[in-house]
């Protein structure tokens, strides 16, 4: 998707290195940045850096942005490389959380003191489930999967960050529909019809 002339305008403010137009564009993407990289890395320091990175990688190399598409598809294209670059540096393709041991509030046959139990929320449980299932997507899949559906770009932005053509997404996305379908099924005791 070419880019729009806000996008072109701020592309050249930034080539001007104007400081407000860089305030501009954290102000308007890097919440929806943030999010990304926090959920592709699945940690909030992790995803600070990618961000961080990334807006730096942006700013320095704004003189190559031609606008064949948009900024915002743009800095998630660089995004999307920093992320590649962190998960290549700490070895992991999945980051997994370890919980805390002490964290949980029964220990020893007792509650502790100050815990309140909260009744089961069944929503809470499937929203749980469907991350934890979209977390063990292959990555490519889970890129795919969180730009379409949670970020909410069209399918040619994620085409185009992803460089997949329409229907190579398409598949890909089906797959991993699939596959978050069976893992909740399987997690949650559901037989397949």
């Amino acid at each position: 998707m070419p880019a729009c002339r806000a996008d072109l305008a701020l592309a050249e403010r930034l080539k001007r290195k104007d400081e407000s137009a860089a305030d501009e564009l954290f102000r308007s993407l890097g919440g929806e940045l943030y999010g990304y990289a926090y959920r592709m890395l699945d940690d909030p320091g992790l995803a600070e850096d990618a961000l961080q990175e990334a807006m730096i990688g942006a700013l320095t190399n704004i003189e190559r942005y031609d606008g064949s598409t948009s900024l915002r598809t743009w800095l998630y294209g660089i995004l999307r490389h920093k992320i590649y670059d962190i998960l290549r540096k700490t070895g992991r393709e999945v980051p997994v959380r370890t919980p805390d041991p002490e964290s949980g509030g029964f220990q020893d046959g007792t509650w502790k003191d100050g815990v309140t139990v909260e009744p089961w929320d069944e929503n809470a449980e499937m929203l749980d489930v469907v991350r934890s299932c979209i977390r063990s997507l292959p990555h490519s899949q889970r890129e795919a999967l969180l730009l379409r559906a949670v970020q909410g770009m069209t399918s040619q932005e994620a085409a185009d960050v992803l460089q997949l053509s329409n229907a190579n997404l398409r598949q890909v996305l089906h797959r991993a529909r699939q596959a978050v379908r069976k893992c909740a099924d399987t997690k949650l005791g559901r037989q397949e019809s």
